[in-house]
């Protein structure tokens, strides 16, 4: 059974130019090149456990300096954003501010046919952090509804919150329950159960992350790196209405980048990686020719239109290999528009 969908080609335009995911790739760069992933850079061990794809996040400066360009002096938001953390605060105590640095994997399954589901969420968080006091603090919060499980030589406790909850305020989620465990003085792993129990074996040194997926998604300079391999389920089945279209994204099978900062905005990467270099050319010649006639088709009122519009005109497409790379640009503006449409 095929799975339809159907949308102008000015709306898959922006879905592919929102690939690099919402929130905010390099630091200040010199010239239009597409910057370069560095999948040997020396970084500290990061105890995930085997992923389908990865998420690696400079907490810290998320929050210090992305977070404070894209509100643009927002007073209103700007409260948001430390609500929305102290509330995950008040219902784990866990506080993101203590953090560095946070890793994150998740697993593709399929239940059925024509069904892929993400799930095994978890996160691992670095920094400076009292584990006895985030603990009490915790089980204050949760008002008792908690329950503590020792694994691997390590105590895990599970709160029950059944709420939607911002992790770490920053990725909304239904959380029915959700686990904790400090796997050293200064790591943290946060996520579903057996995904933290998995992280405390990781920690050990069995069933580890893909170190090459890992290595995709980190970059020191990068204030978001993320990779990920892409189930052919996920895609196999899918029509696009348009048989060249579906065929090309069919074909995708990874894909990786970042997003950061520049010296006025925002520059999110994303590179699609397909079985054939036949294959991602013509992908990319059918995403640059959407390019050119799209912003025609965009019947989108207000601020949400002006993004899309925004999104298309910076988007930059570039054919290496077996790669389509997507670059864009935003400005500050475009980020607080994301932060309402997500």
């Amino acid at each position: 059974m095929k799975r339809n969908i159907y949308a102008s080609p000015a709306a898959l335009l922006v879905v592919l130019a929102m690939l690099a995911t919402p929130l905010v790739a390099q630091t200040r760069r010199k010239g239009n090149a597409v910057p370069a992933q560095t999948p040997g850079v020396v970084r500290a061990f990061v105890p995930l456990p085997a992923s389908d794809a990865v998420v690696v996040v400079n907490l810290r400066r998320l929050l210090t300096e992305a977070v404070p360009r894209a509100l643009g002096g927002d007073a209103a938001q700007a409260a948001q954003v430390n609500a929305d953390i102290e509330r995950f605060k008040a219902q784990t105590g866990i506080d993101a501010r203590q953090f560095d640095t946070l890793s994150a994997g998740v697993r593709f399954s399929n239940p059925s046919p024509h069904v892929t589901k993400i799930g095994h969420l978890v996160a691992v968080a670095h920094g400076t952090f009292n584990p006895g006091a985030l603990v009490a603090a915790g089980r204050l919060a949760s008002k008792g509804s908690y329950t503590q499980q020792q694994y691997g030589g390590k105590d895990v406790y599970v709160f029950s919150l059944n709420d939607q909850v911002k992790v770490f305020g920053l990725l909304k989620l239904r959380v029915r329950d959700l686990a904790m465990s400090a796997l050293d003085a200064n790591t943290l792993a946060v996520g579903e159960t057996e995904a933290v129990r998995a992280a405390i074996d990781a920690q050990a040194g069995k069933g580890r992350v893909d170190e090459a997926l890992l290595s995709m998604a980190t970059n020191p300079n990068n204030l978001v790196g993320f990779a990920g391999n892409v189930p052919a389920s996920a895609l196999g089945d899918v029509d696009l209405g348009n048989p060249e279209l579906t065929r090309s994204i069919s074909s995708i099978r990874q894909l990786y980048g970042s997003i950061g900062m520049t010296g006025t905005g925002f520059q999110l990467l994303t590179a699609l990686r397909t079985l054939t270099a036949q294959d991602a050319k013509s992908l990319g010649d059918t995403v640059a020719a959407l390019k050119q006639f799209a912003p025609a088709l965009i019947n989108i009122s207000g601020a949400k239109g002006k993004l899309a519009k925004n999104a298309i005109e910076s988007l930059t497409v570039t054919t290496q290999g077996n790669e389509v790379q997507l670059r864009l640009e935003l400005s500050p503006g475009d980020i607080a528009t994301l932060r309402t449409v997500f």
